[in-house]
């Protein structure tokens, strides 16, 4: 039995195919450092290639994804790990 091919185009859905989820952009905050963050259920699939604090808004989190969406996360605290659902920052 083969292994399969870690670097294989991965299997898109038809456009008539449900999605079993809710579209959702998460952040996963440990000790006021942002750690890792993924997208579910979205194509294409987001990561974070930025993190930073609002210095104007104390405890948002703004995060950059990697096709240069702006997200944001408010209440998140400092101390502790907490998963932070993103929500998109509408364009000017």
């Amino acid at each position: 039995m083969t292994a399969p091919d870690p670097h294989a185009a991965p299997t898109l859905l038809d456009d008539d195919e449900d999605v079993f989820g809710t579209p959702s952009f998460e952040m996963l905050v440990r000790d006021g450092v942002p750690v890792v963050s993924g997208s579910y259920f979205m194509h294409p699939p987001l990561r974070a290639k930025s993190a930073d604090w609002d210095p104007d808004r104390p405890g948002r989190l703004i995060v950059r994804a990697s096709d240069d969406s702006i997200w944001t996360c408010d209440n998140v605290p400092l101390t502790g790990t907490v998963t932070a659902c993103l929500h998109p920052v509408d364009a000017p």
